[in-house]
């Protein structure tokens, strides 16, 4: 049994090693090698030959794909020839909108990012010709915030891959190389082209009105016949209708004007929208530029190294804040040494633009001689600025009320004494200066006159004042209407001094429905005083004009004491110059242990 098992085992073993039929795949080692230059006829790797149909089908997608970029780069090709192929920009209310160039452009007022025909980003800002200028506060506003939305948006599409790190902290002269101003865009074909007096913009984009644009005004007209070239760089100031206070205007006017010598721009005013009225209702003209202004839609707030800037109240903190402090505050110096270049910007402004009208100025300088006679005296004028109202101290005990009196007047006799004791003189020279010193004030609360601390003191001017109720009821004591007459509406004085709430009241109908329309005037229509009542701009006039000469007599003094929380008391030092007022100590605070300071945002 045995020799049976080895004998089957054995047979097996046979037919395993020398088996050569076609299933165990030997057949093929005894035939030749193919060429390695022919297919072979064995598919390799145990694939199957792919079929006719698939083959086919593989070649028509691989055709298809040709062709489509084929298709896709010639038509990039000839709409490059004519400018962008999309506009992206972002509305009011942040969503972002994709308008191809051929259709409807926005019809409000934003930062554009558009490609240019070698495919980079850049960002411009664009305002719609049919728009009136100047444009609404919160446009303006507008503008800025999304202009930093959008700068930061197209740099960091371009650092996107790269190892550029975090996005630098730049300074207040950074060059956006991503920034192109709209004229540079219109003369890129990335924008509609204005030409002349004829912005071509679609209708649509006009609300569907055909015609001339509002914004296209012949420019010697909007320049008062002004000649020449329009200007390569300009800088304007709005003067807005929603900026009740006549103080901070003035700061933004002369640090507008210091700027723009400082940075070689040709300098312009408007006045369309201001609260107060007209410019020269209270000033002389401001000097000429010796070129035209630019148009309007090239006119933009935002970036600052746009060729032709807008300053406003609204973009104040752009143009003016931390940036531009560091920028210009000496880094060298301490203390308010510090300030001394940004002092010399409104000092700059001061000196071009501060000249009264020819009736007012006159009334300053009879006012002046008369305060002449107290110097001739051997006295000082020592003049003292009071601010109320709305307007409340920077010292943490006072900040919910006001600075006591007592401190304005410590402040001023502390002066006459401290003049008084310097040089080798007798007591009694020293005495008869001190009785011949006497203190002016000037104040937006009536009462101030009024009390104990200052009833001995001038009022700096007496051609124009704040009236107290008292006042009021006095003067009206005659009238031949009855006061208990319903009808007639009671008096109402300025004590406590200057409120916003009060100056938007002033001749405006008793009807709160009607009031509260025009309080919105300055944002919603774009602050236009075509709409406020003639008695309400009247009044206006009459409180600006009150302001101005408390401050052009002010200002002559020898000595001056305020608290610096008042824009008012800040530009009294500029008023005094920066050797008088910081470096001989003659301009006092009395708000606190703070400094002098500019614009404070």
């Amino acid at each position: 049994m045995s020799n049976r098992r080895k004998s089957s085992s054995i047979s097996s073993v046979t037919s395993l090693s020398f088996d050569t039929s076609p299933r165990y795949g030997f057949q093929p080692l005894l035939e030749p090698l193919p060429s390695p230059g022919l297919p072979s006829l064995v598919p390799r790797h145990g694939k199957k030959i792919p079929s006719s149909r698939y083959r086919t089908a593989l070649s028509a997608l691989i055709w298809l794909c040709g062709l489509g970029i084929f298709v896709r780069f010639a038509l990039i090709f000839l709409q490059s020839a004519k400018s962008v192929d999309v506009i992206h920009y972002l509305s009011q209310d942040d969503a972002i909108f994709e308008v191809a160039s051929d259709g409807s452009l926005p019809r409000e007022p934003s930062p554009v990012v558009v490609t240019d025909k070698k495919g980079r980003l850049k960002w411009t800002i664009l305002i719609p010709p049919a728009l009136a200028f100047p444009l609404k506060p919160s446009q303006y506003t507008h503008i800025c915030l999304q202009s930093d939305k959008v700068a930061t948006s197209v740099a960091e599409s371009k650092r996107r891959g790269a190892s550029h790190g975090h996005a630098a902290d730049y300074g207040y002269y950074h060059n956006d190389r991503n920034f192109m101003d709209m004229e540079e865009a219109q003369e890129h074909g990335l924008l509609p082209i204005t030409q002349g007096k004829q912005a071509k913009w679609n209708s649509q984009s006009r609300g569907g009105q055909g015609g001339e644009d509002s914004m296209s005004k012949d420019l010697d007209t909007m320049q008062g016949g002004n000649q020449g070239n329009v200007c390569k760089r300009s800088l304007t100031y709005v003067m807005e209708a929603t900026d009740a206070g006549f103080g901070e205007t003035l700061m933004g006017l002369w640090m507008s004007y210091g700027l723009a010598k400082k940075e070689g721009r040709a300098f312009f005013i408007d006045d369309t929208n201001w609260a107060y009225g007209n410019y020269i209702t209270y000033f002389q003209p401001p000097p000429a530029p010796s070129c035209l202004a630019p148009l309007p839609t090239h006119r933009v707030p935002c970036p600052h190294q746009a060729e032709h800037l807008i300053v406003s109240a609204a973009t104040v903190s752009w143009t003016f804040g931390h940036s531009f402090n560091e920028q210009f505050q000496d880094a060298h110096k301490v203390e308010v040494l510090r300030q001394k270049p940004i002092f010399a910007l409104l000092r700059t402004g001061y000196e071009a633009l501060f000249h009264l009208n020819t009736q007012d100025d006159a009334y300053v300088s009879k006012r002046s001689q008369e305060l002449n006679t107290i110097r001739d005296k051997g006295g000082l004028v020592v003049g003292v600025h009071v601010r109320h109202g709305d307007r409340h101290p920077w010292e943490f005990q006072y900040q919910k009320s006001y600075i006591p009196l007592e401190k304005y007047l410590c402040a001023a006799n502390e002066f006459i004494s401290s003049s008084s004791g310097q040089g080798d003189t007798s007591g009694l020279k020293n005495s008869t200066k001190e009785a011949a010193s006497r203190i002016i004030v000037g104040s937006d609360d009536p009462m101030v006159y009024l009390s104990e601390e200052f009833s001995p003191a001038l009022r700096a001017q007496t051609q124009m004042q704040l009236a107290s109720k008292a006042a009021l009821d006095a003067a009206s004591a005659g009238s031949p209407t009855p006061k208990s007459n319903k009808f007639v509406e009671e008096n109402v004085g300025w004590e406590g001094g200057f409120f916003q709430d009060m100056f938007w009241d002033l001749g405006i109908p008793s009807d709160t429905s009607k009031a509260a329309q025009l309080l919105r005037l300055g944002d919603s229509n774009g602050g236009g005083n075509n709409d406020v009542p003639e008695l309400a701009m009247q009044l206006r006039a009459l409180v600006g004009k009150t302001y101005m000469l408390d401050l052009a007599v002010l200002g002559q003094a020898d000595r001056v004491a305020c608290g610096a929380s008042s824009v008012g008391c800040r530009l009294l030092g500029v008023m005094m110059g920066w050797d008088k007022a910081i470096k001989k100590k003659q301009w006092r605070n009395v708000d606190g242990q703070f400094d002098w300071k500019g614009i404070v945002w």
